[in-house]
């Protein structure tokens, strides 16, 4: 199957010529298939709403809510646990540990009364499972449904594993279904270059055109070519795809026994791809019908957060918001994500793609206008002129009306006769993507999404949007979303939501940033690994601030000496992270490069991830390998896990404080006025939370031990995140001391005879000693 894509296993590869016991079975499933959506709400069913890209557009608009910030102003400390019998919950399959006890009772009290938990708690806290397992014991009761919403392929993994494991204590187990997005898990079109780059809408309605086929086949009313054969590695033309005997397949597939079969042990992601390119299924559609047999079930943010999906969702899983008990894993990540979610952007590269789609296609005349084609130019002047004009670095703030007016004074129009032609452009965009799909192409159009972004830009006003002018990552018109809490509004829909991550805190910042009040619970547990094994230091001596950095012309050739030392003296795997790709090139340039042992790992800002995984893969498992060089915030600081001996040492070049784009002052401005915390929460919050990422990068279990450095003299600002922060003195001796014999000592630094493998001596100072740092 992975050789030859689309040439199916005998029997199945011409719907038209199936045995006639399994064309009735096809009906059958297809009769059943035709029932209308299931409306959770009323119980009856309903047609699916139809969604328009201009809704996407204007998703911040639709169904605003007034955010309760009066209750979230005011400061409010970590909520006190729950008095609830101090016992785990029935399902519970281990031991409890230090910290999940507190877990097990907040969630199981959230379970009976429904609300809101934000929970802080360290990675290797076994917060997952402390969370599960009462949230099953109540879903079991109620017939609720659990949404687990994940960002990574390994959170979704934890959580089917820990599921399988808890289900297992039920009287019958609990089917757990990882639910992924079409483009992951599409088959037939996986080897169609036309494909790549669609976004969900564009996919999905190739899809649908294609299952359309496929039914119309099986109901006799058509009949379907089957898809060519190709060669390993090859590409196939879209044209050429007919129906999908995937789709076909899932049809005439037993969903009851597959269900019964999937109790047993919930598959992981790659075990039900695998099965499915086994039996000739599509994965996408396969757990989407299974769903509804499902007591857990991920899946990533958007299938949650964006509206039209988040419809089909409660279709599929056939239940009302009300009866979901929502968890939002690496939550720290949400506020983000929402306010990328609904930002609307006007990228240069699309408007100039659009004039090219109207060229080719035939340029036509607007009424009372320009042509198509030179409007296009004039949008795109309009947004280059503005770049040059106002950026410096990566974005600045539009003065108001600015881009309109720049726009109407170029085309000689007025606000009604723009609106006038910018509806035609969209009519225009939307027969174009529907004549592409007639001729089984993808249905797409750069000039309806660019008119319907600019028809939306004038709604999109302050308080809940700030308009830039961006140059990185690329050059565009942005109307930047502040307020994360209209988009988070759906969770307060749900019979309760818990929000778990290891870097959380302030919990504060998170609960106003969203809009949940005070009526929010707020549980930071503490660290049940033993305060001993991490030492926290800072050296006062070295500032990567960006005036002291201007003032010295020997300040990063200091700075490259300091970080050299440090490594001599840490004779163990080490990993430094600098704030910034540019900041670390400096460094390396100024000296640090030649003082590198041979076999280090330095991170490049444009490398792929897989071949980024591979790589850093390969030097944990080198024993030579003993300096890894990245940056905080970056994929290595917070991606990858480094347990045991992989990582026992992290050392912070500066305070990973955010640059200070207009994007940034704005948020900072918005919060500062609906909270009184901007500041804090928009510059010192995620500058601790990067920081708690990487030196937490080392410390991932019980057993295991770390020095982290910070190399910036701002650095007790932050001892609330690292207890028992402490100036650098005498490094050297420390190490000895701390990792005894488990270090790996170069030849300049080796371990005194006098230490003890349990780093509890202090050797001499004698010949051959390190100097002190």
């Amino acid at each position: 199957m992975r050789g030859l894509r689309h040439r199916l296993r005998p029997g199945f590869g011409r719907l038209d010529d199936a045995p006639g016991d399994l064309r009735g079975a096809l009906r059958l499933r297809l009769g059943r298939r035709t029932a209308r959506p299931w409306d959770a709400s009323s119980g009856a069913p309903r047609k699916a709403p139809a969604g328009r890209v201009l809704a996407v557009l204007l998703l911040p608009l639709r169904g605003q809510v007034k955010t309760p910030l009066s209750s979230s102003r005011a400061w409010s400390k970590p909520t006190p646990p729950e008095t609830a019998p101090s016992h785990p919950p029935t399902l519970f399959p281990y031991r409890v540990r230090p910290g999940q006890e507190a877990i097990l009772r907040e969630v199981g009290g959230l379970a009976r009364r429904g609300g809101t938990l934000l929970v802080n708690a360290p990675t290797g806290s076994g917060k997952t499972v402390a969370t599960l397992a009462p949230l099953l014991e109540h879903a079991e009761a109620a017939n609720h449904k659990i949404l687990y919403l994940v960002r990574t392929h390994a959170q979704e993994v934890q959580v089917l594993r820990e599921t399988s494991i808890i289900g297992h204590r039920l009287d019958r187990p609990a089917l757990a279904i990882g639910l992924q997005g079409r483009a992951r898990r599409c088959f037939l079109l996986e080897n169609v270059a036309e494909i790549k780059g669609a976004t969900a809408e564009e996919h999905g309605k190739l899809c649908a055109d294609r299952k359309r086929a496929t039914e119309r086949s099986l109901t006799g009313e058509a009949t379907l070519t089957p898809p060519p054969s190709l060669p390993e590695g090859g590409e196939i033309d879209l044209v050429d795809l007919d129906g999908c005997p995937y789709y076909a397949r899932v049809l005439s597939s037993d969903l009851d026994g597959l269900a019964e079969r999937f109790r047993a042990k919930p598959p992981f992601p790659h075990e039900l791809d695998a099965f499915c390119r086994e039996e000739n299924l599509c994965a996408y559609e396969l757990t989407k019908r299974l769903a509804p047999h499902a007591r857990v079930v991920t899946a990533p943010y958007a299938f949650f957060f964006h509206p039209f999906i988040r419809r089909a969702l409660f279709d599929w899983l056939r239940v009302r918001p009300d009866e979901v008990d929502l968890v939002v894993d690496e939550a720290h990540n949400l506020p983000s994500y929402l306010r990328d979610l609904t930002t609307v952007s006007l990228p240069l590269d699309s408007v100039r793609r659009a004039r090219e789609e109207v060229q080719e296609r035939g340029d036509f005349q607007l009424s009372e206008g320009p042509s198509a084609t030179r409007f296009f130019d004039v949008v795109a002047a309009s947004i280059e002129e503005l770049v040059h004009a106002l950026v410096r670095e990566e974005d600045a703030v539009l003065p108001p009306n600015l881009f309109e007016e720049t726009l109407l004074a170029a085309v000689g129009g007025t606000t009604h006769r723009l609106d006038t032609w910018l509806g035609s452009l969209a009519t225009w965009g939307e027969n174009l993507k529907e004549e592409r799909r007639k001729e089984r192409h993808l249905p797409r159009s750069w000039t309806h999404t660019v008119a319907l972004t600019l028809l939306s830009w004038p709604k999109l006003e302050p308080p809940q949007y700030a308009k830039v002018a961006t140059r990185a990552p690329r050059a565009a018109i942005e109307a930047y979303a502040l307020d994360a809490a209209v988009p988070a509004q759906p969770v307060l829909e749900s019979h309760l939501s818990v929000h778990l991550s290891g870097t959380l805190a302030p919990l504060e910042e998170y609960r106003d940033a969203l809009g949940f009040g005070s009526a929010a619970r707020l549980l930071d547990v503490p660290s049940y690994f033993p305060p001993e094994h991490t030492r926290y230091l800072y050296d006062a001596s070295v500032t990567t601030q960006f005036e002291a950095l201007r003032s010295d012309p020997h300040a990063i050739a200091r700075l490259a000496d300091r970080i050299a030392r440090v490594l001599e003296a840490l004779p163990v795997k080490t990993a430094v992270f600098f704030p910034s790709f540019e900041l670390m090139q400096k460094v390396l340039g100024a000296g640090l490069q030649a003082q590198l042992p041979p076999n280090a790992f330095i991170e490049y800002a444009k490398v792929p991830i897989a071949d980024l995984w591979r790589s850093v893969e390969g030097w944990k498992s080198d024993p030579k390998g003993t300096v890894l060089l990245g940056v905080a915030g970056g994929r290595l600081s917070e991606g990858i896990d480094y347990p045991d001996e992989e990582l026992e040492a992290v050392v912070l070049v500066g305070i990973p404080y955010p640059r200070p784009t207009a994007k940034r002052l704005a948020l900072r401005e918005f919060l500062d006025k609906t909270t009184g915390r901007g500041f804090e929460y928009t510059i010192e919050a995620p500058a601790q939370r990067v920081i708690r990422q990487a030196v937490g990068r080392m410390i991932r279990s019980e057993n295991d031990r770390g020095i982290a450095i910070l190399l910036d003299r701002r650095a007790p600002k932050f001892a609330s995140a690292l207890p028992g922060l402490a100036p650098l003195e005498d490094l050297p001796r420390l190490a000895r001391s701390f990792y005894g014999r488990r270090a790996r000592w170069s030849a300049s630094a080796s371990p005194s005879p006098g230490a003890r493998a349990d780093g509890a001596g202090e050797p001499s100072d004698g010949e051959g000693a390190p100097a002190r740092l």
